[in-house]
């Protein structure tokens, strides 16, 4: 008597489960399409800076990661064979100094004796030994002005300090590379998507710190990332403010569109697609749909069902279910 109550109980039970359906109507709603991507600042092309002649490193005066202006120095150059060729141009100065003495002495020594004791040939020739003092002089002198300069390698432009390539006390030939420069006037935004972007899209670049920068789509290069990914290049809208290095996230959003809403338990997965049960006149029915994104607990529809109509909204999956035990024989 007890085996025949239990299936009749279990039938009751299911009954009941399935006996009225609760149903709610499809509800219209517009909404944005956003593209969600990994993006990172990049630097266009880095600038090497390398050793302006043969010399070792005394100072770094910077540090990776600095954010430098143009005329900034960086780096000290010294040692024992750059002492020697500022000596060696000191005294180059010094010489060209008292030939100059000279000459200008021997020209004022002729002027005075002209035309009494000296002709005009004579003249001329003192005259011109005089120019020919002052150009060596001048020469010499911008010889030291230029190597002095040279004993300090500054930022030639607006950057970040991104690696030095030689440490403190290094004995480095002329051309050796010193560090590496990323220039902060040629940066983009890189970022990876596995889809096609709108190009009416309206995009903001979010960095993990900072303020989100509004950004434009510049271009969609044909290379592809390693992982397979679309990679797209975006550009500030304005003054950015950023750096190479800076990581976020990229959102563009699409113009708006028509969609409707759904509670988020009347979704039906069902190999590998996505359901809705609608109530036709009290006859249910499986219809299929592309489902969106999720607003708290809804679920945006963008294809397969229109405003208004009803769908299964409570136990939607087992009424979808219903008559599984029908199609479905356990083996023995």
């Amino acid at each position: 008597m007890l085996l025949l109550r239990i299936p009749l109980l279990f039938c009751c039970l299911a009954t009941a489960a399935f006996a009225t359906p609760v149903t709610l109507p499809a509800r219209a709603v517009s909404f944005r399409p956003e593209i969600h991507a990994w993006a990172w600042v990049e630097t266009v092309a880095p600038l090497t800076l390398r050793m302006p002649l043969a010399a070792r490193v005394e100072k770094l005066a910077a540090t990776p990661g600095q954010l430098v202006a143009a005329g900034v120095p960086l780096v000290k150059l010294g040692g024992p064979q750059l002492a020697g060729e500022l000596a060696a141009v000191w005294a180059r100065v010094e010489a060209a100094k008292n030939e100059l003495a000279a000459a200008e002495q021997s020209a004022a020594s002729v002027a005075r004796s002209y035309p009494a004791f000296a002709n005009q040939r004579t003249l001329d020739a003192a005259q011109a030994n005089l120019a020919a003092a002052r150009g060596r002089l001048e020469q010499a002198q911008a010889d030291e002005q230029a190597l002095y300069a040279q004993t300090w390698l500054k930022s030639p432009l607006p950057a970040t300090v991104s690696r030095f390539e030689a440490a403190r006390g290094a004995d480095l030939p002329a051309g050796a590379p010193l560090l590496t420069l990323l220039p902060r006037d040629a940066l983009w935004l890189r970022a990876e998507v596995f889809t096609v972007l709108p190009t009416d899209a309206t995009s903001v670049f979010r960095p993990v710190d900072g303020p989100a920068v509004p950004v434009r789509l510049v271009a969609d290069l044909p290379a592809r990332a390693a992982n397979g990914a679309r990679v797209a290049n975006f550009a500030p809208l304005g003054a950015a403010g950023w750096q190479a290095g800076e990581a976020g996230e990229v959102i563009a959003s699409g113009p708006p569109r028509p969609a409707v809403a759904v509670p988020a338990g009347a979704l039906i997965l069902d190999a590998g697609q996505w359901y809705v049960l609608v109530d036709g006149n009290g006859k249910l029915s499986a219809q299929r749909v592309v489902p969106g994104p999720s607003r708290g607990e809804e679920v945006l529809i963008l294809e397969g069902l229109q405003a208004g109509v009803p769908v299964v909204v409570r136990q939607a999956y087992l009424l979808y279910h219903r008559d599984f035990a029908i199609h479905y024989t356990p083996p023995d």
